[in-house]
């Protein structure tokens, strides 16, 4: 087979460019764990902390089984994987030093560093890639997130997670301790960028079989591999990470943040003040009033992120399941307003499925400007829909929209629950909020009416977005199944179409025509950024697709 060689040394150097003094990390200071034991807590002495501000708290630390982007953070934090995205979002070497791609482009061949280990001592090898990859697609998990290997295209990923071969069959494998392989069914342009993704992370057998069902619970339950160790978990208030003394590259990085708090801070104008006043927060999320009110702020900025907020619709409900009805109910939301009157965050009105400034053709375009607008504001419209589903089902439906407790989804809820009041009159909309756990486990067992939810992408392509209404993917749990829709993705992803891009992005824009046009979803907005940032913090990655990145982070004095 022959192997084309890529050349990755100038990144390994860029990535460790802007790192300072090599002065030694701090020291760990307790260890424990079932078994074997576990660096997890680390003192800094006269150090340097990043508090941030988060809006959703920790859902998980298993990365194989987490879908929320706070708890991807959190994971990139603390664990490695075989690649890291750059400043620019592009993939470079972290825990592999260089890799080597297939004249197909099928074949990838990892190179792990020398000496790397975990936080408690034992060595890291391609085994802790190959167990890792394997559990994320086990039968047994049912990982949400098991469809990403999929839509990779590793070998008999689908077949695995389907029970139908045993995990050795997935078409990963240790070479030796330092070299990993990976064999996928066809090309992927994505797939360095998704190594870096958690799900995509190694685990270590031996400790976790010792963990059994208390893996990931507390620190005392998890080794690290990252550039931080998770040292501090106070649940549903503060989660602190401090360096990490055994990872690879930590005597590099000296000058980067000795500590990195996450602090849940709902009520966003008392995180504001904390910022401004108590200087107690470092990075703030603002929505609503307060973006005008700290517009003037030192250390303000805004950003158009990659999160596309929609309705989920559960199409088992006897009213939503007719088509007339959310036809209404996506006609007449007004998602300009709800961007600018309501967000005032730099949000823009969803315009289809698929954000803007996100992922682009092969002629280079922002799909968003080649696809154009597939969702409209037209009461008048929405009316006429509305009274022909009120005559078929037999009078005016009551539904209930679900949303999470945050003050952002709680604003924009009960101002889609007066469009649709006003605009449909006769229809009844209750509102349900739920913390976000509550929400998503609701949503996951098909257990609500119509749920506000969002998609930050896993990677910069409209398939990390259309594959969630795919009905044939492993481990599908929605309501909505479309044999055309999963038949033109599947012509683009595996099929006829895959290797042609033109032909393929001409088929996303298609599949995601019919979903529109069947209503199995809203789209609503595309979330904005506005932050404050302390002004002596320089270095965090925000990233449209992928994960938010906390690792490279400077505090001036």
């Amino acid at each position: 087979m022959n192997f084309r060689k890529l050349t990755v040394a100038a990144l390994a150097l860029a990535m460790l460019a802007g790192c300072g003094s090599s002065s030694a990390p701090a020291a760990p200071a307790e260890s424990g764990g079932a078994d074997a034991t576990a660096d997890t807590s680390a003192e800094t002495t006269g150090g340097k902390t990043l508090t941030v501000a988060i809006t959703a708290d920790l859902n998980t630390m298993d990365y194989h089984v987490a879908t929320d982007g706070t708890s991807f953070i959190m994971h990139s934090m603390c664990i490695g994987g075989l690649t890291q995205l750059d400043e620019n979002a592009q993939p470079a070497p972290d825990l592999a030093e260089s890799w080597d791609v297939s004249e197909d482009g099928t074949v990838y061949t990892f190179h792990l560093r020398d000496g790397l280990t975990w936080s408690n001592g034992t060595p890291l090898t391609a085994n802790d890639f190959v167990y890792g990859w394997q559990r994320l697609v086990d039968p047994e998990l049912q990982s949400e997130y098991a469809f990403i290997e999929t839509a990779v295209g590793v070998h008999n990923a689908s077949a695995v997670f389907n029970g139908e071969l045993p995990a050795e069959e997935l078409g990963v494998k240790a070479l030796d301790d330092k070299t990993f392989e990976v064999t996928l069914d066809q090309p992927c342009g994505f797939m360095l960028g998704l190594t870096a993704f958690p799900s995509f992370f190694p685990l270590n057998k031996e400790f976790f079989e010792a963990e059994g069902d208390n893996f990931a619970l507390s620190i005392n339950d998890m080794i690290f591999c990252g550039p931080y160790v998770m040292s501090g978990w106070e649940a549903g208030t503060e989660y602190t990470f401090t360096k990490n003394p055994n990872y690879w590259n930590a005597a590099n990085c000296g000058d980067y943040a000795d500590e990195v708090v996450f602090r849940f801070a709902p009520d966003t104008q008392s995180a504001a003040l904390a910022y401004l006043q108590d200087h107690t927060l470092d990075v703030v999320t603002l929505s609503g009033e307060l973006v005008d009110q700290y517009a003037d702020t030192e250390g303000y900025t805004n950003r158009l992120t990659g999160y596309a907020w929609r309705l989920e619709i559960n199409l088992n409900n006897e009213a939503l399941a007719n088509k007339n009805l959310r036809k209404a109910l996506s006609l007449s939301i007004n998602r300009d307003s709800i961007a600018k009157d309501v967000l005032k965050d730099g949000s823009v009105a969803a315009e289809g499925f698929i954000p803007k400034d996100f992922a682009f053709g092969p002629d280079g375009k922002d799909y968003r400007e080649t696809a154009g607008n597939m969702v409209d504001f037209d009461v008048e419209a929405a009316q006429k829909f509305y009274a022909d589903a009120v005559a078929e089902l037999g009078g005016d439906p009551t539904i209930t929209l679900l949303f999470e407790d945050s003050e952002a989804s709680k604003a924009v809820a009960e101002n889609i629950q007066y469009m649709w009041q006003s605009n449909l009159p006769g229809i009844t909309i209750n509102l349900d909020s739920k913390t976000k756990k509550e929400r998503l486990n609701l949503m996951n067992e098909l257990n609500y009416d119509i749920g506000l939810t969002r998609w930050g992408p896993d990677y910069a392509d409209p398939q990390t977005y259309m594959d969630l209404y795919k009905s044939d993917t492993d481990g599908y749990n929605k309501s909505y199944f479309s044999a055309d829709y999963d038949a033109i993705l599947n012509k683009a992803e595996t099929g006829e179409d895959a290797a042609d891009a033109n032909a393929r992005w001409n088929d996303m824009i298609e599949a995601e025509k019919i979903v529109l046009e069947d209503v199995a979803l809203i789209p609503v907005y595309q979330n904005g950024g506005a932050i404050l940032i302390n002004p002596a913090v320089s270095g965090i990655q925000f990233h449209n697709a992928g994960v938010d990145s906390y690792r490279f982070v400077t505090i001036a004095d």
